[in-house]
């Protein structure tokens, strides 16, 4: 039996072209959900430099 992800929890890549809408609506567009994001991305990077 295949694990059942969340359309919220799955990255870009993993979305089915027909899930992508709801994806995207799922998705926090604050400006705390903005920065959270640059915030994780720099430090997944910074481990390389």
């Amino acid at each position: 039996m295949a694990l059942v992800i969340p359309v919220k929890e799955k990255k870009l890549m993993d979305v089915k072209l027909g899930e992508l809408p709801s994806w995207i609506l799922m998705r926090d567009f604050t400006p705390n959900g903005i920065l959270g994001t640059f915030q994780r991305e720099h430090e997944r990077l910074r481990k390389y430099h």
